[in-house]
């Protein structure tokens, strides 16, 4: 995970405005090939530069967020970054601990997705609540200071 750590921290930590497409794999920890067929299938989106198609920072993050470790990518940036984090996310990004009471068939139902796409009942929790806070974003946006960048970033 050393390896892992320090290529979470470059995007982050030394971001550019974008990134050749070799850089970007690298960073991704993906294989070239791989980067450009998520190109061609219009997973990640880049740029026409006078060097060449490149990938922008914010598509790279994102896109990263989404293939770094499986299980809970934040808590993987979150620890890659260490004390660097506050400089790095906004704050209404970084992971905070929840407790929660609901039926077991729903922890039954958040258990089974999870097992199903390989991913822990965090993440599968954390993208369902993401649809949550996306239809209810005009309203959040009004009601909570920086809640509109926050959705909006890495973009």
């Amino acid at each position: 995970m050393r390896g892992l750590n320090c290529y979470i921290r470059r995007p982050f930590l030394e971001p550019k405005e974008t990134y050749c497409i070799r850089d970007a794999a690298e960073i991704l920890c993906m294989p070239l090939p791989d980067v450009l067929g998520w190109m061609e299938v219009g997973e990640l989106e880049g740029v026409d530069t006078p060097q060449g198609v490149r990938l922008p920072w914010g598509e790279l993050a994102f896109f990263g967020m989404d293939f770094w470790p499986q299980e809970a990518p934040m808590k993987a940036i979150a620890a890659a970054l260490g004390a660097d984090l506050a400089d790095a996310i906004p704050e209404l990004l970084r992971l905070a601990d929840l407790e929660v009471h609901i039926p077991r068939l729903e922890i039954l139902a958040l258990e089974r997705l999870a097992d199903r796409d390989g991913k822990s009942v965090d993440t599968v929790l954390a993208r369902e609540l993401l649809d949550v806070v996306s239809a209810h974003s005009e309203y959040l946006a009004t009601a909570s200071p920086g809640f509109a960048p926050a959705l909006r970033w890495p973009q």
